[in-house]
């Protein structure tokens, strides 16, 4: 059997701890490529390096690598190695991208020009979301006409989940070893099956799958969120290091409540099970609760520029939330604990400081994670970062049961506006199912209250005006006490009315229908003619617009109903 031969392109903890130990263990002779002149020189002076995998306190074995050999990008052995193997893997952070990208579109080329008889499998082992395009645009970008063809046809870009963490070596384990890695011990590398090019077999360490699409999504906004919560609420917690954070009755509420609603989302989006979606969730709780594995949060919140991007994994599981009618309410307090990372060692930490101290936190929170129509997740997250700011994460355990009540409201709001539609009769609906009532004659009166009132667009938001319905309904003035002016509960209705019409202005800028749509849409709809109707629902009125509206709205009213005391925080369907 011929030589087995990989190129690992990039050294770090997932280089040397992951894939040099699964190939390692495979048979393969290994060439690392790295760029740190030190690291690469500690490793060509080396004939192994250790690997602890650490699962559990009781779980652990130490492997020894070797069979490997270590060069810089530009020496001329690399494209030397190149040649002789039919995989590479890439292990690099983002700023690294375009010079990785640069050297192996050179061995493309090279392998075009003298007809190489193999093909190649590059295996992106990265914590970014879909970043086969990316590579493959910026491999196009740099190959010669038939350079695109070879690549096209007989290289395989093929994405991965390193699920297997990499940490620091402990004090002992670096003086019996200076290149010891320390990982959770996560055996697997899943891989995109359908992008392969080379057979890829290895038994028990490769997998692969036909839904990477769907898996990855899991993982990033699974694994790396629940990371990422615990990295930054740690650092507003004054925490070191992540197990602290993991171990904070307060931290453990959030981390749990973001990792259910994304478990939710990512049930009624991508079609997994609630069983497997269950067991997934144990086993990332169990990896982020290791004791053995003392990450820092400084290594793990390290540039929230980009871990707070629209995409990436707070952002991107709170919008696939949004989208599958989930309250994303855990979510948008671990991305306003992301805003309040200040660290002065992290270079784009300060950046983002400075952005919010500019621009203020609402341009801040637009610009960064690249929100604009989505004014409800805006909302939100300025509403915890304002709360965090002014008390920190305290009371997040305490207030567990009110948060279910104003999850529940939000998510039949907007399920019922997806069904059944007309967002008065929605909203109220919502609300005499929250509290038990049964009023027939309250949700018939609201039968107008759509589409800005009769659907003409220039009155008040159906959502808007059923919330005032309900709560004034519980504490309006009565006709059998008008004589006696009944003064303050028409006193407490409009004080309700005024901080459910206050939401309304804070988040869109206006309690009207039209201007509302031109908040969510960038246009206005008057829905008495069928092809502007047609256009409203394939803008996505009834997908995430308006049923996020809706759904907010609920919440709001909600809200205001257990300040008020007239629901109580610790049922959810009892009559008032």
């Amino acid at each position: 059997m011929r030589d087995r031969n990989i190129v690992i392109w990039g050294a770090g903890k997932i280089g040397r701890g992951f894939i040099g130990d699964i190939f390692h263990a495979a048979g393969y002779n290994l060439t690392f490529v790295d760029a740190d002149r030190a690291l690469v020189k500690a490793l060509q002076n080396a004939s192994s390096y250790t690997v602890y995998n650490m699962a559990s306190e009781e779980e652990s074995e130490v492997v020894k690598v070797g069979r490997f050999q270590a060069y810089r990008p530009d020496d001329a052995e690399v494209q030397q190695a190149l040649a002789k193997t039919d995989l590479v893997s890439v292990s690099v952070f983002p700023d690294a991208f375009e010079e990785t990208a640069d050297r192996l579109a050179e061995h493309i080329e090279r392998r075009c020009r003298e007809e190489h008889p193999r093909s190649l499998d590059i295996l992106l082992c990265l914590n970014a979301h879909h970043p086969a395009p990316m590579f493959r645009d910026m491999f196009l970008s740099r190959l010669s006409a038939q350079g695109q063809e070879f690549l096209l046809g007989r290289v395989g870009i093929v994405e991965t989940l390193v699920i297997r963490m990499g940490v620091e070596a402990d004090e002992k384990m670096k003086q019996n070893d200076p290149l010891a890695v320390l990982t959770n011990g996560y055996p697997v590398l899943t891989v995109d099956g359908t992008a392969c090019r080379t057979a890829l077999d290895i038994p028990g360490r490769i997998r692969k799958t036909d839904r990477m699409r769907s898996e990855e999504t899991r993982k990033i906004y699974t694994y790396n969120m629940i990371h990422a919560v615990y990295a930054y609420a740690g650092w507003v917690k004054g925490y070191s290091h992540i197990i602290e954070a993991v171990h904070d009755p307060d931290i453990a509420v959030l981390a749990q409540g973001a990792l259910d609603e994304i478990s939710r989302a990512l049930q009624a989006v991508c079609g997994f099970i609630s069983d497997e979606m269950e067991q997934w969730n144990r086993e990332v709780l169990k990896n982020m609760a290791n004791p053995i594995l003392k990450d820092t949060i400084a290594r793990v919140g390290a540039d929230p520029l980009r871990k707070a991007a629209r995409n990436d994994r707070l952002i991107g599981p709170a919008l696939l939330c949004r989208s599958a009618g989930v309250y994303p309410g855990y979510l948008a307090a671990a991305a306003a604990c992301a805003y309040c990372y200040d660290n002065p060692e992290d270079p784009a930490a300060v950046q983002l400081q400075e952005r919010i101290a500019e621009q203020g936190i609402r341009k801040a929170v637009e610009h960064v994670s690249a929100l604009d129509t989505e004014a409800e997740l805006i909302s939100l997250i300025l509403k915890e970062y304002s709360r965090i700011k002014e008390r920190g994460l305290s009371g997040f355990a305490e207030e567990a049961d009110r948060h279910r009540i104003i999850a529940s409201a939000y998510e039949l709001g907007f399920s019922h506006e997806k069904k059944i539609r007309g967002c008065g009769q929605c909203t109220i609906k919502a609300l005499l199912d929250m509290t038990g009532r049964d009023d027939p004659g309250l949700f018939k009166a609201a039968s107008g209250l759509s589409g800005g009132i009769g659907i003409t667009g220039d009155g008040s938001c159906g959502g808007y005006i059923g919330g005032v319905l309900f709560l004034s309904s519980l504490v309006g003035r009565r006709i059998d006490r008008l004589e006696e002016g009944d003064k303050e509960a028409q006193y407490a209705s409009f004080d309700m009315a005024q901080r459910l019409h206050d939401q309304f202005i804070e988040t869109y800028g206006s309690i009207t229908c039209s201007d509302i749509h031109q908040v969510i849409f960038k246009k206005s709809f008057c829905l008495r003619e069928k092809s502007v109707r047609d256009e409203f629902e394939q803008a996505g009125a009834h997908r995430d617009k308006c049923t996020s509206v809706i759904g907010t709205a609920v919440a709001w009213t909600a809200e205001i109903l257990l300040e008020e005391g007239l629901m109580d925080s610790s049922r959810r369907k009892e009559n008032i």
